[in-house]
């Protein structure tokens, strides 16, 4: 067993990969075909959301006929995937952020890290934004949209599968979350979490500032920074990020 493991959760859209706008383009044609509405996304802000959660705005802004809303984006989520494969794979335009590759890259050989994912997206369409890059395989593990539309909550059961896939504890300031969003700093705050914001996002340093994380990095491609950092070998320094507290209390229970 490995002495002091750390487990870092990665979330996909703003801070691993950027899919072009190809993610929205996929929900509108599943919205036209089953309700003959168009545009359903328009004035929805997703960064940050659960997939359920963009779907129950879709319901409410467009005035969907729905009654059932978890047996409705069930439904959805089978037409959603469809085309968002179709556009996926032969759209350009996905990418994976500057840096990303070679930092997990260089993680997966890091005997002490550990690595998961924690996401909004479904898993069904989390693994296959990271397959568009050759990229999924280095997540054996994670917490996704569709174990819960509270991301707090799924974050803290992707913490649970990755306990049980590396035979871990991770133990309160052992286990980070990494994105680009208020939502992913305030979530991961909420199951004790450290928490790295990076500035690849929609949201900038002035936006993520009065969250708090733990740090503040523009982006993802100093991976000697990052691993000295979430060992807690370094002081920031040099402009790259801000410290700001230390580990948080208890681990709390959001389900």
């Amino acid at each position: 067993m490995v002495k002091n493991p750390i487990l870092l959760i990665f979330d996909i859209d703003g801070t691993l990969a950027d899919s072009g706008g190809v993610t929205r383009i996929a929900l509108e044609r599943a919205a036209m075909e089953l309700y003959g509405v168009e545009r359903t996304t328009k004035g929805i802000a997703a960064w940050g959301q659960t997939d359920l959660n963009i779907f129950q705005l879709m319901v409410a802004n467009n005035n969907l006929p729905i009654e059932d809303l978890q047996q409705e984006f069930d439904r959805f989520s089978k037409l959603y995937v469809t085309h968002l494969e179709e556009i996926l794979f032969q759209s350009d335009r996905p990418r994976l952020h500057n840096g990303v590759r070679a930092l997990i890259e260089r993680l997966i050989t890091e005997p002490d890290i550990c690595i998961a994912l924690g996401t909004g997206n479904i898993e069904l369409t989390a693994r296959m934004k990271l397959r568009r890059h050759n990229f999924d395989h280095h997540f054996p593990v994670g917490g996704f949209g569709s174990d819960s539309s509270d991301r707090a909550t799924l974050l803290k059961m992707g913490l649970e599968k990755a306990r049980r896939h590396y035979d871990q504890p991770f133990p309160v300031g052992s286990y980070w979350v990494i994105g680009d969003t208020p939502n992913d700093i305030t979530s991961g705050k909420r199951i004790a979490a450290e928490t790295v914001a990076v500035c690849t996002g929609t949201y900038k340093r002035v936006d993520l500032i009065p969250h708090r994380p733990t740090a503040i990095l523009t982006d993802l491609t100093d991976s000697d920074y990052f691993l000295a950092l979430v060992r807690r070998q370094v002081e920031p320094s040099d402009g790259q990020a801000m410290l700001f507290v230390e580990a948080s209390g208890e681990e709390s229970d959001p389900l």
